[in-house]
């Protein structure tokens, strides 16, 4: 068998790996061990240097004391001896005394040994009984360091090469015996196997893992040999289960089909159920339902009445009109001997598979109609009864379980519609109940405040009547009762008024008088009503308002009510600081706003502050006083002219009251 032009050998597969990584050690041993004999060999030389200037530094102290030149010549030549020095000289004082320079290199100019990268270039001072008699330099070339550096590289390269060599040449013989002539071996015969040759021999003789795999494979081949047998052997058995299969795929495919249906169906009941309260509607949907997937002929949908204990038709699905008139006539009892009633008095279904073999039954009309087999599922609530479903074919025969679990379900959406239909009954029933009893307690309170407010009209009169002295000098004391019952009586009136307003707007009765008015007049004539009761208190009150502003239309008196509650009640629940008043023009609108440094009014009860009845504080208000309409009729005067009103306020900071209105209102 003739290996594919991509095949590549496994042995040079081995070695190419195995050398690679090899290799790749060898060069960083062999580059950190050029690295550092390189730094040993620079540093060797400057010891060198250093020697050779500690050893001047010993020798040539007493021959330049002396000025023994010929010393110190001969101790320099001597220094020469180290073939690195290429250049020395000597200076006594600030005169050259003695100098040297290596072959090759210039004697008079000494400036070319400046190339620290080419030479190492030291001086140091020559001392004669601790007094510097002169001073000696020395230069050593790094030329001799390079060349020992590149015999080092050329040694180690070469040594590196070898061992590299010589390690995939090896590695190269070894993989190729014990793996790559094995592992050839077993593939040919893995490949006559996979061609469908299962008698092809396997190669066992090696002891190690390729012989562990070639065992493998052996086994592998007889056990595919036995698996193949085995595969013809049951052809037959497949082929026959495939056609069962097949069939029960269909039946299968049937009865996912059918539960689909009903899934359908029960979604469809459930969505009427959920969206109608037209009880008619929902359970003739119920019962067409229930006839299509029971396969019956006719279906109905009893209701019970608690009253009367007997159940009437409520709806039907299937049935003729002539049969329905005399079903309702009939009167089926919980208990009698009827699919229902017996259904009704065990509480689970009931089915008679053939009415023929029954000696009697209590309705005849469902013989003379035809029908054969029945199945009737009671409508019970929390163990109340509530109603009964039953379906009928013209056929005889039991019903599938499926068709009685089926309308189980269906009995109790049943269920739910006619509770549902009968607490919306009740709802509607208690909500007349509700409008009525409201409108009797509008009617009251209007009757009631106008029955209050004539006779505390005459007493608030003859108060007057009393303080103006129209019947004689008061008396000091009686003076002061007579004006905190004036007071009082005013404050009563104002209550009942309020009260009387909100009657009127439940009742439908309150209206508008619409005219034309002076927004500036109308704020001054509030300003004007309120400013003793800030100076009462010691509160500064403030108007800011344009020169002039367009006439408006509306109820001044009402809007005049609306400012002086809004004013009223700033002052009423601030302690110090000031109220004012500020009016524009915003739109062909009126905006209105009436600020004052209170307390403040928290975030929670922002939206609830225009509310009936509604008091922010219950310990502040019952100190100030009020009922809790002014805001909400304030709210209601203000939408009657087309506007809306609101707050922002904040706890510490005071409160800001606005409304905008337009400033024609044509129609109330």
């Amino acid at each position: 068998m003739t290996a594919p032009e991509s095949f590549t050998s496994v042995s040079r597969r081995l070695s190419s790996a195995f050398v690679g990584v090899v290799t790749l050690v060898l060069l960083i041993f062999a580059g950190l061990a050029i690295i550092i004999d390189s730094a040993k060999v620079s540093s060797e030389l400057e010891k060198r240097l250093d020697t050779a200037l500690e050893l001047s530094t010993v020798s040539l102290p007493t021959p330049l004391w002396n000025l023994d030149n010929n010393v110190v010549d001969d101790f320099i030549a001597a220094l020469f001896l180290d073939s690195a020095i290429v250049y020395a000289e000597v200076v006594w004082g600030e005169q050259l005394i003695s100098k040297k320079s290596g072959e090759n290199y210039n004697d008079e100019d000494s400036s070319e040994f400046s190339d620290p990268d080419k030479f190492i270039d030291q001086s140091r001072d020559i001392l004669f009984e601790g007094n510097k008699v002169g001073t000696i330099r020395l230069v050593m070339s790094r030329e001799s360091v390079k060349r020992e550096f590149i015999l080092t590289i050329i040694k180690i390269t070469s040594l590196t090469v070898f061992i590299i060599a010589a390690i995939f040449l090896t590695s190269l013989l070894i993989t190729r015996k014990y793996i790559a002539q094995p592992l050839s071996k077993l593939s040919e015969s893995a490949s006559s196997i996979a061609l469908g040759n299962l008698e092809t021999p396997v190669d066992k003789g090696s002891n190690d893992e390729i012989g562990q795999l070639a065992v493998h494979l052996d086994q592998m081949r007889r056990s595919i040999k036995d698996l193949f047998s085995e595969v013809h052997a049951s052809k037959e058995q497949i082929e026959e289960y495939s056609r069962t299969l097949e069939q029960q795929v269909d039946v299968r495919t049937r009865e996912l089909a059918q539960s689909v249906e009903e899934l359908e169906a029960l979604g469809e009941v459930s969505q009427v159920v959920g969206s109608s309260l037209d009880l008619g509607k929902v359970l003739g949907s119920i019962v067409r339902h229930a006839v299509l997937f029971s396969e019956a002929d006719g279906g109905i949908v009893f209701t019970f009445d608690q009253v009367r204990q007997i159940f009437a038709l409520k709806t039907s699905y299937g049935v003729s009109q002539n049969f329905e008139e005399e079903l309702r006539r009939s009167r089926i009892r919980k208990g009698d001997n009827s699919a229902l009633g017996r259904a009704s008095t065990k509480g689970e279904p009931v089915q008679i598979a053939d009415l023929s073999t029954l000696a009697e039954y209590p309705l005849a009309c469902v013989h003379q109609e035809g029908y054969r087999a029945l199945l009737a599922v009671p409508l019970i609530h929390e163990d109340e009864l509530v109603g009964g479903l039953v379906v009928m074919r013209k056929h005889a025969g039991t019903y599938p379980e499926r068709a009685v679990n089926l309308l189980h379900t269906f009995a109790a959406q049943s269920i739910l519609a006619i509770r549902n239909a009968r607490l919306f009954e009740e709802i509607e029933e208690k909500g007349r109940q509700l409008a009525q009893a409201d409108k009797h307690k509008s009617e009251f309170l209007a009757n009631m405040s106008h029955e209050l407010r004539t006779p505390l009209n005459a007493i608030l009169g003859y108060t007057e009547l009393i303080l103006d002295e129209i019947y004689g000098e008061v008396p000091e004391k009686i003076e002061e009762v007579l004006k905190r019952l004036e007071k009082n009586g005013r404050h009563l009136l104002s209550l009942i008024n309020d009260v009387l307003d909100l009657s009127k707007i439940e009742a439908g009765r309150f209206t508008l008088t619409l005219g034309e008015y002076s927004l500036i007049e109308l704020i001054q004539t509030v300003y004007a009503s309120v400013d003793s009761l800030a100076a009462e208190k010691n509160l500064s009150m403030k108007m800011n308002l344009p020169e002039k502003l367009p006439i408006g239309r509306g109820d001044d008196q009402r809007l005049t009510q609306v400012l002086l509650n809004l004013v009223g009640n700033a002052i009423k629940f601030t302690d110090q600081g000031e109220v004012c008043i500020e009016a524009q023009v915003e739109d062909d609108r009126f905006l209105v706003s009436v600020a004052d440094t209170g307390p403040g009014i928290s975030e929670d009860d922002l939206s609830t502050v225009f509310r009936e009845f509604h008091q922010i504080d219950g310990s502040s208000t019952k100190q100030k006083g009020g009922t809790g309409l002014g805001l909400s009729i304030a709210k209601k005067i203000i939408e009657m002219h087309g506007g809306r009103i609101w707050v922002t306020s904040a706890i510490g900071r005071g409160s800001i009251f606005n409304f905008s209105i337009p400033m024609r209102v044509e129609n109330s």
